[in-house]
């Protein structure tokens, strides 16, 4: 996405033993830099806590997703040529934890042999599900800096309709007190669509669950058609019905059962982050945040038509690790269950299509503090698995091994790539400012300490890479300390 308020794109060093298996025709030597790139699904940016930070609010710490900040940096691992639409390749890290005990990293790359040239979008039936409530703003027409989010709803699907062919279907449901289907399937160059679309108004509460229940309605009638997608327009701010994260989560569970995915655009000031993550990180799910004009280009330049395809469903990482060591964190992965000695599950129910090659990350550490710092003959074994949208499952070993002998830089880190160095250094980060802003309320001076302690760790970081991207974090997290540092409010945007 753009970085006109900050917002940014991540990469060093050695080579050690990893065996990633041919099963999927992805092996961990040669080159793979020319794959196009896949994302695993959820909140695909940290749109919302920029805008906060831009506007001078502490962003809550739901606001800093880390699949979030990963999929808005291009994170490649290298490998041989991949044979099948998704490759997944790993690649090992030695670092200190944010807490300087010594850790292993287990970056997962994410890439496709999709050739975007080429590459032909399947047909889409899409189904806009448009909050028309108050407090969406449909009635203000005008297009200035910020948008109300009707006016920016209305600009979003217009343009996503002209991008759209005879193949595709357009449904428009929308909610307010009530939800009415206001177009039943309709060819996309119909008239009707954008006529619809222009009359559009606001009136009423946000009855967001019967707009969506309505949607699923909807999907149900077209169960059996391929690529459907419900698209929900929203400020996600409801008020009457379900209010619940949970409640909605279930609802787009119900739609992914039926086949049809679901894409959330976060409109404007009032955007919830709990029911906006909540929405979209099940099967076929994604989500974006959208504040004004230059999103919306960026969104379409950037994922269009990337954020319709999965390339891949249940994305499995199962993980052991030798006696005496176990998983400790995860980053990426929809909450992960991690530190019990058994194997972890990790989760990604989707993966996309992408221009940026995404990444998962996991960390590993001793089980004792006296072996804090020993982490030779640390062994991490493992499965990754996935489904194909056609139902097949791919299943591909997971082996890296640490012996002691991987040549360390001058900070003690070694890299078995340059992307595993990044993607650690990011996660850090993010990570930081998550903890900070959870503390900032109760202890405001442990939340600037955390804070502080986390962007001089990125800064070290980062010293090694040439890379523009990277520093736009830093100019990030220095203005949301400084908001710390300022006692600033951490309110949502409406300033409540």
């Amino acid at each position: 996405m753009k970085r006109k308020k900050g917002r940014s794109g991540w990469l060093n060093i050695g080579g050690l033993v990893a065996v990633l298996g041919a099963a999927a025709g992805c092996a961990m030597s040669g080159m793979g830099g020319s794959d196009f790139g896949a994302t695993q699904g959820g909140v695909q940016d940290l749109a919302l806590a920029r805008e906060y930070v831009a506007a001078g609010t502490v962003p809550p710490p739901e606001a800093f997703p880390v699949e979030g900040i990963f999929s808005e940096h291009d994170l490649p691992l290298q490998g041989t040529p991949c044979q099948t639409l998704l490759c997944l390749r790993t690649a090992l890290g030695l670092a200190p934890t944010a807490a300087g005990e010594s850790a292993a990293w287990l970056q997962v790359g994410m890439s496709s042999t999709i050739d975007p040239e080429t590459w032909e979008r399947p047909a889409q039936t899409l189904i806009f599900t448009v909050d028309v409530s108050g407090s969406m703003g449909w009635d203000y027409k005008e297009v200035g800096e910020y948008p109300s989010p009707g006016a920016l709803s209305r600009l979003l699907m217009k343009e996503i309709v002209s991008r759209l062919d005879a193949n595709d279907r357009v449904a428009i449901v929308t909610y307010g007190s009530t939800s009415r289907l206001r177009l039943s399937p309709t060819e996309a160059t119909s008239g009707a669509v954008t006529r619809e679309i222009d009359a559009l108004s606001s009136g009423g509460s946000t009855n967001m669950e019967a707009g969506l229940e309505r949607a699923i309605a909807v999907a149900r009638d077209l169960q059996g058609a391929s690529n459907v997608r419900i698209m929900l327009f929203t400020d996600v701010r409801p008020n009457v019905g379900a209010t619940e994260a949970s409640e909605f989560e279930g609802l787009v569970a119900e739609a992914a059962a039926l086949g049809a995915g679901t894409t959330v655009f976060g409109l404007g000031a009032g955007l919830g982050p709990e029911t906006f993550e909540a929405m979209s990180h099940l099967r076929g799910g994604n989500a974006f945040a959208l504040f004004d004009q230059e999103d919306l280009t960026d969104l379409m330049e950037e994922s269009w038509p990337w954020m319709l395809t999965p390339i891949a469903y249940d994305l499995e990482l199962s993980l052991g690790a030798s006696q005496g060591f176990q998983v400790t964190e995860a980053y990426g992965f929809p909450a992960p269950e991690v530190g019990a000695a058994t194997a972890p599950q990790l989760n990604a129910a989707s993966v996309f299509l992408s221009r940026k090659r995404g990444a998962m990350l996991v960390q590993l550490q001793p089980l004792t503090s006296a072996a804090t710092h020993v982490l030779t003959g640390l062994e991490i074994a493992g499965q990754l698995r996935y489904e194909t949208p056609e139902g097949h499952r791919v299943e591909q070993p997971v082996l890296q091994r640490v012996t002691g002998e991987e040549p360390r830089d001058a900070a003690g880190h070694y890299f078995e790539q340059a992307s595993v160095g990044k993607t650690v250094a990011l996660a850090l980060l993010c990570e930081g400012m998550q903890e900070a802003t959870r503390q900032y309320a109760a202890d405001p001076a442990a939340a600037i300490a955390v804070l502080q302690a986390a962007l001089d760790r990125y800064r070290a970081d980062i010293e090694v890479y040439e890379d523009a991207s990277l520093q736009a974090e830093v100019e990030f997290a220095s203005a949301l300390l400084t908001l710390l540092e300022e006692g600033a409010p951490q309110t949502d945007l409406y300033g409540r």
